[in-house]
């Protein structure tokens, strides 16, 4: 498996955007396919957040995760967040969402960060066994949520 940079692959951006929107549309009903093509393509960089990570096996793209300032425009107190984990339906409970998040921590490390947060509505135990620790249980757009932090030491 590869794991490399959106920025390097940006004609994956309308399949991310698609993926997102079918996966999450229900958590932001207000934003369109474009608004989320959109924000995906903001992080197309490399050395600042937003930045997204791409994993490939061959030319098969397997998932994505990113960073992101904000995640929850409820608690914008929280900052960096990681966002967006999606593995391709057919690819998952393979390790793929492991190896990104692992990959994602490493680059927040990179750039500085020394803690990171989440949300999620249904990786709670996932996160968990990766070091990932519960920070509350609230709920957003009207949907039960946990929020998770971690210290990122390397």
């Amino acid at each position: 498996m590869n794991i490399e940079y959106l920025a390097d692959h940006k004609e994956l951006i309308p399949t991310l955007a698609r993926w997102f929107y079918e996966e999450w549309a229900y958590l932001h009903p207000e934003r369109t396919y474009a608004d989320v093509e959109h924000l995906i393509t903001e992080r197309a960089q490399t050395n600042k957040i937003p930045v997204a990570l791409v994993a490939f096996e061959g030319n098969e793209l397997l998932g994505t995760v990113c960073l992101k300032v904000h995640d929850m425009d409820t608690r914008l107190d929280l900052t960096p967040w990681l966002a967006g984990l999606y593995i391709a339906a057919p690819r998952r409970k393979q390790g793929i969402g492991a190896t990104l998040v692992s990959a994602i921590e490493k680059k927040a490390h990179e750039l500085g960060v020394k803690t990171l947060y989440l949300y999620t509505p249904e990786s709670e135990t996932f996160y968990a066994r990766h070091g990932w620790h519960v920070k509350e249980r609230t709920e957003y757009h009207g949907c039960p949520v946990t929020i998770m932090e971690k210290q990122i030491v390397l």
